[in-house]
């Protein structure tokens, strides 16, 4: 599943490539992951310009120069790949937006994803954005306002990291790696951090997150022109490696559940 360092890249492709391009067909093979039937959206985003793309947490918006918003979430998993002409265009997908030019991109859902459609006034209320928080690699993200995210709550670290409403775009596969690099164990209550704990936390975001930006994202999801970045599975501090040694200690790293989640920790190196 395509977390931070995977989506901005891919918005960050798209914004340089799409600047401009004036939308001239869509094809909605499946209705369901949107908002409005097919005809309702090509007739508000027909003929009409790409002003920017970005993204916020895991979410992609293009905005468009009559104040429409297409906003792409890619759920549980998938590809949005770039074609110049309709000959390289992939054959398989659940979305494809065509511009005049015949280039355009094509969108593949694994699993299930949200292709939607908002006015900039509808987007204000739009219930699965409106309440995402910005993410780490926004440039408000300062250790100020991360520890002031914390005040007066007590649940477990995992899942406030988690929320989407705390911090946009972290999701599971970097969090291992995160949690283990600040020593703690991802059931620690939030009222028993230390202020050191804050401080290893919000360093070990930062470097998790950037080291596999800084290598191209993650290896086995596509970017925007069908690559895959250069972190791999060995980049992995802990994170998927079950019964190998903890690069600390050395003691055998486990997966426990946590929540509707699982984890994979270090009992020696990450204790409640």
């Amino acid at each position: 599943m395509a977390e931070l360092p995977e989506i901005h890249k891919i918005s960050t492709q798209m914004n340089k490539t799409l600047q401009n391009k004036v939308i001239a067909a869509l094809e909605l093979k499946q209705e369901k992951c949107a908002n409005v039937t097919e005809a309702e959206f090509l007739k508000r985003i027909a003929k009409v310009k790409i002003v920017e793309v970005k993204h916020k947490g895991k979410w992609i918006t293009l905005h468009l120069a009559n104040n429409e918003n297409i906003l792409l979430s890619l759920g549980m998993g998938g590809d949005v790949l770039y074609f110049e002409n309709q000959d390289n265009a992939s054959e398989k997908y659940q979305i494809k937006l065509t511009f005049i030019d015949n280039s355009g991109f094509t969108v593949k859902f694994w699993w299930f994803g949200k292709f939607l459609l908002a006015s900039d006034i509808e987007l204000k209320d739009e219930p699965n954005t409106k309440d995402v928080a910005i993410d780490p690699f926004d440039g408000r993200f300062t250790y100020r306002y991360f520890k002031a995210l914390f005040t007066g709550k007590k649940g477990q670290i995992k899942a406030f990291l988690m929320d989407q409403k705390n911090i946009g775009g972290i999701g599971n596969m970097y969090m291992h790696d995160i949690l283990f690099k600040s020593s703690l164990h991802p059931q620690k209550k939030i009222s028993g951090m230390s202020e050191n704990d804050f401080h290893n936390l919000y360093s070990s975001i930062d470097d998790i997150l950037r080291s596999s930006q800084n290598k191209g994202a993650y290896a086995y999801e596509s970017d925007f022109f069908g690559s895959g970045g250069g972190f791999v599975n060995s980049d992995f501090l802990i994170g998927y490696k079950v019964n190998q040694p903890c690069p600390k200690c050395g003691e055998s790293i486990i997966q426990i559940k946590t929540g509707s989640t699982s984890s994979f920790i270090c009992t020696k190196c990450q204790k409640i």
